[in-house]
């Protein structure tokens, strides 16, 4: 039995129910008291090997076992009554009610001492989880029945408990080989998840910046717009484009604007708050969406990821592969370092008013004011329809507007 419970006891998460009853109890019905004892004991031993339980786990692990099988030896025995079959019908009844007695004395014991150690190192431990499962109890149950069968048999003749023994030990050797095969299939299971949730995060991820694609920013920005919506609250939509990106690669080559792009995407992860959205738009455009964000506020969320970007140092390589460091254009410099301060943005914001504006509108409103802060000197953050720096207004985009292509 000890392949079978070496299985069952790994797969186990919590309170473990061993199958050990099925001979514990048969000892306590047909074995004199010490002889009992040492069977309990002896099967402890060797299942102690299996056990990988902290020393004090395993003794009050036996410590229980022993105690229910002590109790239901002096319930049965003490009380006069001989466990054994008569023929007559009414003692024979009487001997399978007091069976039932003595097995469910054998699981209350086992039951409350466990529940109480349980409760005491873990106050916050459920009912449910003291008493087990249902069907770890159902397979307890059937433990104990097997196991008094086991008992009566041995007091009846000698050969009865090899009419069991047999067909115990082939049970045990079932459950063993079908805990391997659904541990297999748990096995197969969870790496199905894991793959299922790495792609479904790859589509929707951009490998460059760790920022959401297209696809997701789409998806994910849609569903906070329709939840502000419900609930009434502003959504503030920012549009970023890096100034000169096209210089970048053009000057230092293709490594190097990656780098640039992928320290971008750690600006927005960290500088955002957990329920907003950031996804790379294509090329060296970004979209953030903020969630429950007024205008006021998505400005100053602006101005901080614009500021940030701007402080960037990137290490990279150039087109030789020789380490170069290019730097923000808020970083002060010198005449040395004045060629490779190339990183800054542009943003755009504009708030979509609940029940007012789409989210594509509150984008292109994003994004006229982007292309407004390009025309005026760049490295700045302009709202849309208001000049934030010159307090005029600015002309929103026209609903027919055909679409324009962004530059650097």
């Amino acid at each position: 039995m000890r392949r079978a419970e070496e299985s069952r006891r790994n797969e186990s998460t919590g309170p473990y129910f061993d199958l050990t009853s099925v001979w514990t109890l048969a000892a306590a019905i047909a074995l004199p008291g010490g002889l009992a004892v040492l069977t309990v004991v002896w099967m402890r031993l060797v299942l102690k090997p299996i056990a990988r339980r902290q020393p004090y786990r395993f003794v009050f692990g036996s410590a229980n076992i022993l105690a229910a099988t002590l109790l239901s030896w002096a319930a049965l025995h003490l009380t006069g009554s001989a466990p054994g079959v008569t023929g007559h019908a009414l003692s024979d009844l009487g001997l399978v009610l007091e069976l039932v007695l003595v097995a469910v004395l054998y699981w209350s014991v086992q039951v409350v001492l466990m529940s109480g150690v349980l409760k005491i190192v873990n106050p916050a431990t459920r009912p449910a989880e003291l008493i087990g499962s249902r069907s770890d109890n159902m397979l307890e149950a059937t433990t104990l029945g097997v196991g008094a069968m086991l008992g009566v048999l041995t007091t009846t003749h000698w050969v009865g408990p090899l009419l069991l023994v047999i067909p115990v030990i082939l049970v045990n050797a079932l459950l063993y080989h079908a805990s391997e095969r659904q541990a297999h299939l748990e096995r197969l299971l969870a790496e199905q998840r894991q793959a299922h949730l790495q792609l479904t995060k790859d589509a929707h991820t951009d490998f460059r910046t760790g920022l959401l694609n297209t696809t997701g920013l789409n998806e994910y920005a849609s569903r906070i717009a329709e939840r502000c919506r419900v609930d009434g609250r502003p959504v503030t939509v920012l549009a970023i484009d890096l100034d000169h990106f096209k210089r970048i690669n053009d000057t230092w080559g293709h490594p190097a604007g990656n780098a640039v792009l992928a320290e971008v995407g750690r600006i927005l992860r960290e500088k955002l708050r957990p329920g907003d959205v950031a996804g790379r738009d294509g090329g060296e455009e970004f979209v953030v969406v903020l969630a429950e964000t007024p205008l006021s506020q998505g400005i100053a969320i602006a101005e901080r990821v614009r500021e940030a970007i701007g402080a960037m140092t990137v290490e990279t390589t150039d087109k030789h592969r020789n380490t170069v460091t290019l730097l923000g254009r808020n970083l002060p410099h010198d005449e040395e370092t004045a060629e490779f301060r190339a990183i800054s943005a542009s943003i755009g914001v504009a708030v979509l008013q609940a029940g007012v504006d789409s989210l594509l509108t509150a984008q292109h409103s994003a994004d006229a004011a982007l292309y407004a802060a390009k025309e005026n000197g760049r490295n700045q953050v302009r709202v849309a329809g208001i000049d934030i720096h010159a307090g005029r207004r600015l002309p929103l985009p026209r609903a027919d507007e055909p679409e324009v292509t962004r530059s650097a």
